[in-house]
């Protein structure tokens, strides 16, 4: 599961008007801007093991090993709770799905984010509408996004409590930490704020008073009061599946820190539960400030240096932690591809758009 990233319920429809050229300019740029910043943190990955010595974390890799294969085993066990917090907004049963669809879908949607930072939400949405429409599909996705930043709110208030009394941190370290706690926090707040008094309609008649965009925002109007009624109706009559899917996702980030904790053992064996916790919560909160680097290329490793260093181990062994983190990440979103590539979602030819899909659900 890949830190929160905007919910793009709005994607670009499949019949637009000649005039609109603009979008397509400032597609491209956006593309060329993700690409310079994907090429930026491969340099600055390159710097830092220039810095640290490629030997040393060499090191360091081989006293993880064989282990490897166990990690990414493991995270399956994260990736099933992430999932079965979303399978419990599906409900009450019988359902339309199965759990095997909906983690199929699961998957192809965070290979989106973990690309891109944004744009999976829309797609696991996409890859179930067949069963169960697009906007029921996209409500369930939106309110487990809330579950999920809810629950890593939790999970890094816990984690960077234990990191500030446990260890002595720098006066700065400690500041920034609280900083992304705080932006955390207040993304959680709009976000609560927003799905319970119904955020896309209102979003789409603010950005209609530009003129250029008024016509367009016009015809999603009907399609945004679809989605805003059938999230509002989790949070008016399903309380408890909201909760049950907190919990879950809850464990799943409890996942990323049994992995951290078992490479600490291996690099550092004398080291504990409280440096892991520290070590995987300040690093979390960091990179969730980072949302912006596609999948967080070079400022990941960085920050997982750093924070090695700031709990007393040396930048070599977070660089090798960095680099099996990222390994395993890799390998987690290939399924997702060929999910994506099988379902032709990845061919925009044979591809469906949002807005379409939830204007026929609102014709009939």
């Amino acid at each position: 599961m890949n830190p929160p990233g905007a919910i793009d319920a709005t994607s670009r429809g499949s019949h637009q008007s000649a005039p609109a050229a603009s979008p397509g300019t400032s597609g491209r740029g956006k593309r060329a801007a993700r690409v310079l910043l994907f090429l930026l943190g491969l340099a600055v990955l390159a710097s830092i093991l220039a810095a640290v010595g490629w030997k040393s974390v060499e090191a360091n890799l081989g006293l993880i090993g064989g282990w490897f294969l166990g990690l990414v085993l493991l995270y399956a066990l994260a990736q099933l709770s992430f999932a079965l917090g979303w399978w419990v907004l599906t409900g009450p049963a019988p359902r339309p799905i199965s759990f095997a669809d909906l983690f199929a879908a699961y998957l192809g949607g965070d290979a989106i984010n973990y690309l891109t930072t944004v744009g999976g939400e829309p797609v696991k949405a996409q890859l179930l509408k067949k069963k169960m429409g697009f906007s029921r599909a996209f409500a369930t996705v939106a309110v487990h996004r809330h579950a999920d930043v809810l629950a890593q709110w939790i999970f890094l208030s816990l984690g960077v409590a234990v990191a500030l009394t446990r260890f002595a941190l720098p006066a700065a370290a400690r500041l920034v930490a609280l900083g992304g706690l705080l932006f955390l926090g207040g993304l959680l707040l709009w976000l609560t704020w927003g799905l319970r008094r119904g955020a896309f309609r209102p979003a789409l008649a603010w950005i209609g008073r530009f003129p250029p965009l008024s016509h367009r925002m016009a015809r999603l109007d009907e399609s945004a009061r679809i989605l805003d009624s059938k999230i509002g109706e989790f949070y008016a009559e399903r309380h408890r599946h909201f909760w049950t899917a907190v919990a879950w996702c809850f464990l799943g980030w409890c996942g990323g820190l049994l992995e951290t904790y078992l490479v600490l053992r291996l690099l550092a064996p004398r080291e504990g539960w409280a440096t892991a916790v520290a070590i995987e919560s300040m690093a979390m909160v960091l990179n969730t400030m980072l949302l912006f680097i596609p999948a967080r290329i070079g400022s990941a490793e960085g920050i997982r240096a750093g924070v090695y260093v700031l709990v007393g181990l040396t930048a070599a062994q977070g660089v090798a932690y960095g680099l099996v983190r990222r390994a395993r990440e890799l390998l987690w979103i290939m399924p997702g591809l060929v999910i994506l590539l099988k379902r032709h979602v990845l061919g925009i030819g044979h591809l469906k758009l949002p807005e379409t899909e939830l204007s026929e659900e609102a014709a009939r």
